[in-house]
C-alpha cells in the first residue's frame, strides 16, 4: 500500500511532465485523478493501518501546500496545473514528521530548495543553448562579467582553502546566474504565438488594443481564460506575443522524488554531523 502511493503519485507526475515541456499545460484529467486517487489511497492507508494521523494533518497539508501554490499562481510566478497539482499532493503529503518522507512540510522545503535549483539550472541551460540570439542582448560589460565570475571559481577553488573557497565560489556562481538569468528572463522567455492556438493559462506579454486604444484583455498576472481567449478571436487578432516560463512540473517532480528518497535531505545531513 505504501509504495502503491508512491508509485501513482510518480507516475501521474511523469505524464504531467511530459504534457508541460510538450503543450506548455498540464490536463485537467491528470490533476483530478491525482486530487480524488490521493484522498482515496489516503483513506484506504487509514483503514489498512487503523490510523488516522494522516486524515487529521490533512488540512495543515492543503493549507500550506495549496495556499502556496495559489498564492504563487496570484503573483504570476506558476500556473494553473501547478496549483491543482500541489492541491492533488497535499492529499498524499500528510505527516508533520520531517524525517518522514511523506511530510508536507518536508515537500514544501524540497519545492523550494529543489524546485528553485531546477529553475535556475534550467533557464542558464536555455540560455547556453540558445547563446547565440542571447548574445546580441549582452551589454559591453558582460562578457568581462562572466568571465571574471568563472576566474574566480575557478581560481578560489585551487588557491583558497575550504570552506571559504566554497562560499566564494558560491557568491560567484550567484551574481553571474542573477545577470545571466536577467538576460534570458527578459529577452527568450517570449514568443509570438496565432491567437488561434491560445490555450487557458497562456501569460501574454502585451494585450493587443480595441479601435479606442484600450486593451482586449485587461492587464493581470494569471493567465488567460477561456473568456480572455474570445475576446481575443473576436477582436480579430491574428497573433500576439506571449510570455512563456520553464516548465515548472519537472521541478515538482523532482523536489517529490527527493522527498519519497530521503525526506528533509538538509534535515538529514545536519542530523547526521551533530549525532
Amino acid at each position: 500500500m505504501y509504495y502503491l502511493i508512491f508509485i501513482f503519485v510518480v507516475l501521474l507526475l511523469v505524464a504531467a511532465s511530459i504534457s508541460d515541456f510538450r503543450r506548455r499545460e498540464v490536463p485537467d484529467s491528470i490533476s483530478y485523478i491525482l486530487i480524488a486517487g490521493g484522498l482515496l489511497l489516503s483513506f484506504i492507508y487509514s483503514l489498512a493501518y487503523g490510523t488516522v494521523s494522516n486524515l487529521i494533518y490533512m488540512p495543515f497539508s492543503i493549507l500550506l501546500l495549496f495556499g502556496f501554490s495559489y498564492f504563487m499562481y496570484r503573483l504570476g510566478q506558476w500556473g494553473g496545473g501547478d496549483v491543482k497539482l500541489l492541491f492533488g499532493l497535499s492529499m498524499v503529503f500528510t505527516s508533520l514528521n520531517l524525517f518522514s518522507n511523506r511530510s508536507f512540510i518536508a515537500l514544501f522545503m524540497n519545492i523550494l530548495l529543489f524546485g528553485g535549483v531546477y529553475g535556475l539550472l534550467g533557464t542558464i541551460f536555455v540560455g547556453i543553448v540558445k547563446i547565440k540570439k542571447l548574445k546580441k542582448y549582452f551589454k559591453f560589460y558582460d562578457i568581462p562579467f562572466f568571465i571574471a565570475m568563472f576566474a574566480i571559481i575557478i581560481l578560489s577553488f585551487f588557491v583558497i582553502t575550504a570552506p571559504l573557497n566554497i562560499f566564494i565560489d558560491v557568491a560567484a556562481f550567484m551574481l553571474f546566474s542573477m545577470r545571466f538569468v536577467f538576460l534570458v528572463a527578459n529577452n527568450l522567455m517570449y514568443v509570438k504565438e496565432s491567437v488561434s492556438k491560445l490555450t487557458e493559462g497562456d501569460w501574454l506579454a502585451d494585450s493587443p488594443k480595441d479601435k479606442n486604444g484600450k486593451n482586449i484583455v485587461p492587464e493581470r498576472n494569471t493567465g488567460l481564460t477561456l473568456s480572455d481567449i474570445k475576446k481575443l478571436k473576436e477582436s480579430g487578432a491574428k497573433e500576439v506575443t506571449v510570455k512563456i516560463g520553464l516548465p515548472f512540473v519537472p521541478g515538482i517532480l523532482f523536489a517529490v522524488i527527493i522527498t519519497i528518497i530521503f525526506g528533509n535531505p538538509l534535515l538529514q545531513i545536519l542530523s547526521s554531523l551533530y549525532i
